[in-house]
């Protein structure tokens, strides 16, 4: 069997078995996941760029729980479609904060090691993972989007809408009720495709660095003789 599918069927196991965890014990395992994501890219050769979407990753899903749970205590008492709003607009925005940062990583990345780290700049560039989370996390935004706007059709009453017209809508929920669903499946989607980023990343060849590139020319040159 081809190399190629076998690697996928293993990924899918993978990333089944992560969407079983997620569902089962909830989304907060998605922090520790991301944590190992992190350590496993710091002890494997030269992964900084995982490293560093992997930073980003934690970074914006700490600030995301903690935006929820000061949302959800300080509108404890607020009706739930209005709960629902504020949460579902705290999901949204974190989704766009990361889908703009993750599109700008390697430029975000370049300045990082530009000031901090120079010697390893050659190690920034865009990998699988960068491309393949813009799109998952586009697929998020709509997610959210929809949640939000079946959110408001399923309480038109709220928004100055006759309640005889409203309450046709009252039983929509299918956005509302597969959310956790679908949001465990990006969210395992993610881990997936670091950790295979990771793995294929151990197949590149380590980048030649300018002194060694100047080298290389310097010896290529043709030699003028007088």
């Amino acid at each position: 069997m081809n190399k190629s599918l076998v690697f996928l069927f293993i990924m899918f196991l993978v990333a089944t078995g992560f969407i079983h965890t997620l569902i089962i014990l909830e989304q907060t395992t998605y922090l520790p996941m991301l944590a190992l994501v992190f350590i496993l890219a710091i002890f494997s050769k030269e992964q900084l760029n995982i490293t560093h979407l992997s930073t980003v990753l934690i970074a914006i899903i700490i600030l995301e729980f903690s935006l929820v749970s000061f949302v959800e205590n300080l509108f404890a008492n607020a009706p739930p479609y209005k709960q629902n709003m504020f949460i579902v607009g705290i999901h949204f925005i974190c989704d766009l904060l990361t889908y703009l940062t993750i599109k700008n990583r390697v430029r975000f990345s370049l300045r990082f090691v530009n000031k901090f780290q120079k010697a390893r700049k050659e190690y920034i560039y865009m990998t699988h993972a960068d491309i393949i989370l813009v799109g998952i996390f586009f697929l998020f935004m709509l997610v959210d989007l929809a949640a939000f706007a079946e959110n408001i059709i399923r309480n038109l009453e709220h928004f100055g809408v006759d309640e005889d017209f409203a309450k046709q809508f009252w039983k929509w929920g299918i956005v509302h009720y597969s959310y956790p669903y679908l949001k465990s499946v990006l969210l395992a989607a993610v881990i997936t495709t670091l950790l295979a980023t990771i793995y294929v990343e151990r197949f590149r060849p380590a980048p030649i660095k300018e002194s060694e590139e100047d080298s290389t020319l310097k010896k290529s040159e043709p030699q003028h003789w007088s």
